[in-house]
């Protein structure tokens, strides 16, 4: 790759140093280089979350990225720092879980990073996995880095999808993103799939859902602009079930946050699905 592409994702926050300490030293390494912020926002230590983005965003980079992922990174014996090769891209972390649920079969090899002695390991972006990453673009193989672990850590999952009494499904919120739109634990090829082209009805705290739309518009495309004039209420008609990027469905509001307006729904919280 002639202008080799690392990418970061940590729990960092919007503010302080750690980013500008990660990214000078990569480009100090790394010569025609380009560093993309997946997410540097992700809750503290929160490694479902960050397996969920991950999973979601880093797949559809080119062969030969190194996505350095700076989530919960504190090692120990059982969950100790790994670098990981998937479809001709590599994931350095610590194996707490998130590469085994962001990866899955996808993982070609993985291996255990040896730590060198005598140095300090608290900020592992900075102290480990920036020259890691950059000894990997400079074409170091994956096997001389570490030895050979066999099994990554797999990460305690919440249930998704649970089924209820007759034809309603309960299904459980996957992830909420900064427009205040939840992901639910169900992909459009799973509600087809079970709902053989039936009438189904979505409750979310005390609004249904009985459609799926293509888009986050109302079906009359100049109701905003009417809203907005006349400062009317949100109407039901502004709320929407519909399918993300992921694939999974989400519930959203047009223009505002949905997650705000129905009292601060959150994650692992259930709505129920069923069919008639």
């Amino acid at each position: 790759m002639d202008a080799p592409i690392i990418t970061l994702t940590a729990d960092w926050g919007p503010c302080g140093f750690f980013a500008g300490m990660v990214k000078g030293q990569l480009y100090s390494r790394i010569p025609n280089l380009r560093i993309v912020d997946i997410d540097l926002n992700i809750a503290p230590l929160n490694t479902i979350q960050a397996s969920f983005v991950v999973r979601h965003a880093c797949p559809t980079f080119p062969q030969g990225t190194v996505h350095i992922i700076d989530v919960a990174s504190t090692p120990t014996p059982r969950h100790p720092f790994v670098v990981v090769g998937a479809h001709g891209q590599y994931y350095i972390c610590c194996d707490n879980g998130i590469p085994a649920t962001a990866l899955g079969s996808a993982i070609d090899e993985a291996y255990e990073l040896e730590l060198p002695t005598g140095g300090f390991y608290n900020f592992a972006a900075y102290d480990l996995f920036a020259p890691l990453a950059a000894a990997i673009v400079a074409g170091k193989p994956l096997h001389e880095l570490g030895r050979l672990r066999n099994a990554l850590t797999p990460m305690f999952q919440p249930t998704y999808v649970t089924i209820t009494e007759g034809l309603a499904y309960r299904i459980f919120v996957h992830y909420i993103d900064n427009y205040g739109n939840l992901y639910l634990g169900m992909t459009y090829d799973q509600f087809r799939h079970i709902g053989y082209g039936r009438e189904f009805t979505l409750q979310v705290r005390d609004k249904r859902f009985t459609e799926i739309r293509s888009t986050y518009q109302p079906k009359d495309p100049k109701k905003n602009e009417k809203d907005e004039e006349n400062k009317k209420d949100i109407g039901s008609e502004d709320y929407c079930l519909t399918v993300s990027a992921t694939g999974l469905l989400e519930v959203a509001l047009c223009g505002k946050s949905f997650i705000n307006l129905v009292g601060g729904v959150k994650l692992g919280e259930s709505v129920l699905l069923s069919f008639t």
